[in-house]
């Protein structure tokens, strides 16, 4: 069964691939003057040893207080990366080092996938194609004869990379879709498909999704060489190209060191004389996005260890 698509994996790419440190900054919302916000924001970047070039990036970036949450990502050399996050709770955050922090981002996407939807209520049926997460492109429809929808919904999942349809109409077509798509694609039937519900929707089907990616790595965490847990042996299974799936704990607060070099496999939790080092769990999400693996980012609590991975095969057939 294929991985539910969580994020663009090129999205962020660009954003954690660099070996400098990079200022990751997450604005949140308060009553607080925007004056205020920024110049403590700035005041942690400096502390933290950002150079005046990152300062103005940042500052340039965000003139003045957004309509929205967002994150901002800056290096002082590069243009900086905004992206907005509606919806996102907690305080402003500023951080500066390698690799850049994107885990609060993933999660705030993972929430948010794409879906298609499908409004069967009429003679015609509308399929609409509907973003989510850091997508830049608006909901896009076409219309069809009823014979037709489950053929136009299966080009609509392959253009948006959606793996969620939300139904809305008869249990027949729900069903049809159900087979035609089988367990690479969630389909879910609704009464009311407005923004709102259909937002509740696709957070309840990311949190689905979670569940069943916790409860295969606790399956599959009973033999050997099929799952890994913790900074040491996820790191070592990330430089072996063996991880389909990374897990992180979104309140993780293992202080673990990684080290990373230019590419996605060059990872270590032990000290590398010409790579960088960072927080192991940032260093396997930037790992994890270079290579294109998916990152499931998991309630508090849910991985004791933290971070883990589940595997694309198992250790035994793996050369050392």
């Amino acid at each position: 069964m294929r991985t539910p698509v969580l994020l663009g994996p090129h999205r962020l790419a660009d954003v954690v691939r660099p070996l400098h440190p990079v200022a990751s900054i997450y604005l949140g919302q308060s009553d607080a003057p925007w004056g205020d916000r920024a110049a403590a924001l700035v005041d942690a970047l400096r502390a933290a040893g950002a150079d005046e070039a990152t300062v103005v990036d940042f500052l340039v970036a965000v003139p003045d207080e957004p309509d929205t949450p967002v994150a901002v990502f800056a290096d002082g050399g590069h243009v900086p990366a905004v992206y907005p996050m509606p919806g996102r709770r907690g305080p402003d955050t500023a951080r500066y080092g390698a690799p850049a922090r994107v885990l609060p981002l993933v999660a705030w996407a993972q929430e948010r996938p794409p879906c298609v939807v499908v409004d069967a209520r009429h003679a015609s049926v509308e399929v609409a194609s509907v973003p989510g997460g850091l997508a830049a492109s608006g909901r896009e429809s076409v219309w069809c004869r009823p014979r037709a929808a489950v053929a136009a919904c299966r080009d609509a999942v392959d253009r948006c990379g959606a793996r969620l349809v939300v139904v809305h109409g008869g249990e027949p077509l729900a069903e049809a879709l159900r087979t035609a798509f089988g367990p690479d694609v969630t389909v879910r039937r609704v009464r009311e498909p407005g923004p709102d519900r259909l937002a509740e929707v696709a957070r309840s089907t990311a949190r689905l999704w979670a569940a069943r990616s916790v409860a295969e790595f606790d399956e599959r965490s009973a033999v050997p060489g099929h799952a890994v847990r913790g900074v040491g042996p996820t790191l070592a299974a990330l430089a072996r190209g063996r991880v389909r799936e990374l897990l992180v704990d979104r309140a993780v607060a293992d202080p673990a060191t990684g080290w990373f070099g230019a590419s996605a496999r060059q990872v270590l939790d032990r000290p590398h004389v010409a790579w960088r080092s960072g927080p192991a769990v940032d260093v396997a999400v930037r790992s994890a996005l270079l290579g294109g693996v998916p990152v499931r980012v998991l309630r508090p609590g849910a991985l004791p260890a933290g971070v883990g991975a589940l595997c694309r095969y198992p250790l035994a057939v793996v050369p050392s």
